[in-house]
């Protein structure tokens, strides 16, 4: 692994609206697009990156591939319960009349 140099120009910005964090770093200038937003300065920065190797990239795909599998196996559970529930309650519906004298117990 070799360490790389990556150089960013960091935008400080302030969020003229009540809502949201009132000071923002980006590397966009969002003053340009989004007139909340008043561009306070801007510096260079650099940042020293550790570039990994093929098989440590293999290993975070393979992460991020199974926590998104977790997301879609639970999201699916949650709606199974749901159909289940509106199943039960269909089911809890009598449809028919039943006399007094004609309770079975």
């Amino acid at each position: 692994m070799k360490a790389l140099q990556i150089p960013v120009k960091l935008h400080f910005l302030l969020n003229t609206k009540s809502y949201g964090d009132k000071y923002t770093v980006s590397t966009a200038d969002l003053s340009l697009h989004i007139p909340d937003y008043v561009l306070l300065e801007t510096r260079d920065a650099s940042f020293e990156f550790s570039e990994p190797e093929p098989i440590e990239i293999i290993g975070k795909q393979v992460d991020a591939l199974r926590a998104k599998k977790e997301q879609i196996a639970a999201e699916s559970m949650k709606q199974q319960r749901i159909i289940e529930d509106q199943i039960q309650q269909l089911l809890c519906i009598d449809h028919t009349h039943i006399d007094a004298d004609e309770i079975p117990f």
